[in-house]
């Protein structure tokens, strides 16, 4: 297998500093010009598909907010490699479930108006604020998007978006290409995973015993995004390998 193109680098997504406040996955320009055909092909599906999604996301920059209310899972799990990135998602998850409105939550993502209550809460917290202030320095993470740049469409739709994170959830420090992620997912067949860019950094296969209602989505920046639905394959043992682009084998 070919190594990822920037597999040299794939520790640093372990560090503290290294928490993506507002993302740059998608159209290189923000404007959401990738949606449409995720809209699309979600609008394609039958129904019975849609009636028991379990939508599983990298935290990453949390482009993956966005999915929540197009994909309206039954279940959340959210997952990364870094810990610092999962104390992230846990702050943006607290505030938002808490909030009245999508202009609530930013205001007290600015004004860090709600409980920080670790140490590295209270880090991640501080550089939220500054990120939303404009003022973050890149020795403290990386600052790309506006947070409503970022997560567009779910600050859109902020009360959907807000009634399931408040649903089933599950949150996991691991790589995607761990073997307690393969086993988790390897027995799933309605699992639609968003995986940002984490191929540009990791090569890796997945197993799915019935991929009947499987979806993988993954955006490599400036590359156009690719969402493959294994759904054809249903019945059959199958492996993804997550590169790129990502394909299918019959096992």
């Amino acid at each position: 297998m070919a190594q990822a193109p920037r597999a040299f680098n794939r520790g640093l997504h372990s560090n503290r500093n290294q928490v993506f406040y507002g993302t740059d996955d998608g159209s290189q320009d923000g404007s959401f010009g990738e949606f449409p055909d995720f809209i699309k092909h979600y609008e394609s599906v039958d129904q019975s598909r849609k009636d028991d999604i379990h939508m599983i996301s990298v935290v990453g920059g949390l482009y993956g907010l966005n999915m929540i209310p197009l994909w309206k899972p039954k279940k959340l799990t959210i997952f990364d490699i870094n810990p610092m990135g999962v104390v992230y998602f846990t702050l943006i998850h607290r505030v938002w479930t808490t909030s009245n409105s999508a202009q609530h939550f930013l205001d007290r993502l600015e004004n860090m108006d709600y409980d920080a209550n670790t140490e590295d809460e209270k880090f991640v917290q501080e550089n939220i604020s500054l990120k939303a202030k404009g003022t973050l320095p890149r020795s403290r993470g990386s600052s790309k998007r506006s947070f409503y740049d970022s997560w567009k469409y779910a600050l859109d739709n902020f009360e959907i978006t807000k009634q399931i994170l408040l649903g089933p959830l599950e949150i996991r420090t691991e790589p995607m290409e761990s073997e307690s992620f393969s086993a988790m997912i390897r027995n799933q067949n309605n699992s639609w995973i968003y995986a940002s860019n984490i191929t540009q950094f990791h090569f890796f296969d997945l197993e799915f015993e019935d991929p009947s209602n499987c979806v993988m989505l993954q955006i490599i920046h400036p590359e156009q995004p690719q969402l493959l639905d294994i759904s054809e394959y249903a019945g059959q043992k199958v492996k993804v390998k997550f590169e790129i682009p990502m394909r299918v084998e019959i096992i």
